[in-house]
């Protein structure tokens, strides 16, 4: 069992499959708030507490997934040029989204910090919660805080934010697709953009654009407040 476990293609094998029953359960329940990303992660560890299996034998496979991460972000640029009339058509709307959404993204957490008395090593740490792994990493790096937790909040906010989105949509009847590719880009990152391809390939352009622009606006506002000395 332990020869199993131990090489990354059984990590990969379990992803995977947790990942197709995630798909099978939400396509059979026909549920708003059964999102196959929840449902494989709790698939996931549920199976490793229940077989004692080290999280570090499965993250073997898990890395290698990770690995695709970033090839896969670029090919999102092809449906970003199928689309550019919208962009350019748009391009003071979507930028006027992409820049509030980033600058609320890190407001948010240091207003709360505050509020909840949080430890400022933990603030910090958790600042890269809505850009991609990655660029949360190298934000993580430059404040000397923990990539562990800049991952966790990462995976938590987009997980969060994918199953709330549909209902904002609904109760403030925002039906555009540009409005719902900026917004869930901009909130939830890959994840995000995982869920706005759900919706069309104009939502996924989006969000695949807001990805790429919010993770630099992110890191300019958290280099201009770390000099101001507000985190």
């Amino acid at each position: 069992m332990n020869e199993i476990t131990l090489n990354p293609v059984f990590g990969l094998l379990l992803t995977l499959l947790a990942g197709w029953l995630g798909v099978k359960i939400r396509d059979k329940a026909g549920k708003l708030w059964l999102n196959p990303m929840l449902i494989s992660v709790v698939i996931v560890v549920v199976f490793l507490k229940m077989t004692d299996i080290p999280y570090e034998s499965y993250k073997a496979g898990g890395d290698l997934i990770h690995m695709f991460l970033g090839p896969i972000t670029v090919l999102l640029a092809v449906p970003l040029y199928q689309n550019r009339r919208y962009l350019k058509k748009y391009s003071k709307a979507i930028m006027s989204g992409i820049v509030v959404g980033s600058i609320s993204a890190l407001v948010s957490v240091i207003v709360f910090s505050k509020i909840f008395g949080l430890d400022e090593y933990i603030m910090r740490s958790i600042l890269g919660r809505s850009v991609t792994t990655p660029i949360g990493i190298a934000i993580s790096d430059m404040l000397g805080a923990s990539n562990s937790i800049v991952i966790l909040s990462i995976s938590i906010t987009g997980i969060f934010s994918i199953l709330i989105i549909p209902f904002i949509y609904k109760l403030f009847r925002i039906s555009h697709p540009i409005a719902r590719g900026v917004a869930l880009g901009t909130a939830a990152h890959a994840i995000g953009t995982a869920k706005a391809m759900e919706y069309g390939k104009l939502e996924g352009a989006m969000s695949a654009l807001s990805i790429g622009l919010a993770g630099i606006f992110t890191v300019v506002w958290v280099v201009v407040l770390n000099a101001l000395e507000f985190i």
